[in-house]
């Protein structure tokens, strides 16, 4: 009976870790600067939001579907974005979330928040995917702190986790997009297309509720013999 009370701990225990998954569309206007605001500054959308479920330590996106670009002259791409315009992303940082530099152009990107309106005074430092390139395994951001997620996935076949930061209670999808790519963001008004996320939180459960679990587990079987 031993093996069958381990393999219920086991089964309830797996119960609580399985990841709280959300599918999210994202329009290609869906400016990632304005995060957290409650009307668009810039000439896009709001990028949509997530709440950060409690006892959230990281979150993957196993699929993203879609094609998107910038202007009707440009070709279409995918998630990890168009690598044949004749400039990179190399944009500003705005309203208190970091710019971002990267290879690609209009690649699918995010950032975390806290309840709180991000504040000029308070933003990061950009990050530059020329350095990290982007097959990293795992990546943690800091709060309004813009980074790459692209396909979700590293070289294919490794499923990339984004760390979720200390006091991050919302987590935003959009685009990182400017005058040809560069400087001050804008220039949404023209992007076409959109991507379709799978967004899912890994969730460690509390140390009191992994004990319920196992007491839960224990009683079931014992009912059972």
């Amino acid at each position: 009976m031993l093996n069958n009370k381990l393999i219920g701990i086991v089964a309830l225990a797996g119960i609580a870790q399985i990841a709280a998954a959300d599918i999210v569309p994202v329009d290609g206007k869906a400016a990632i600067f304005d995060a957290g605001r409650d009307v668009p500054t810039l000439d896009g959308q709001l990028p949509p939001m997530l709440a950060v479920p409690d006892g959230a330590n990281f979150v993957t996106l196993p699929e993203v579907t879609g094609l998107v670009r910038a202007h009707h002259t440009l070709e279409w791409a995918g998630p990890d974005g168009n690598t044949s315009t004749l400039n990179d992303t190399d944009i500003s940082s705005f309203q208190g979330i970091s710019g971002l530099v990267h290879p690609a152009t209009l690649p699918l990107v995010g950032v975390f928040l806290t309840d709180d309106l991000p504040e000029e005074s308070g933003t990061p430092s950009r990050l530059d995917f020329y350095d990290l390139g982007s097959e990293f395994a795992s990546l943690a951001p800091e709060i309004g702190q813009s980074f790459f997620i692209g396909d979700g996935w590293a070289d294919g076949s490794t499923l990339q986790e984004f760390m979720v930061p200390a006091g991050a209670t919302r987590f935003f999808l959009g685009f990182a997009d400017a005058g040809f790519f560069t400087g001050e963001p804008g220039a949404y008004a023209d992007n076409d297309g959109a991507f379709i996320a799978d967004v899912r939180f890994n969730i460690v459960p509390a140390p009191g509720s992994m004990a319920l679990l196992s007491l839960g587990a224990l009683v079931t079987v014992r009912r059972r013999r």
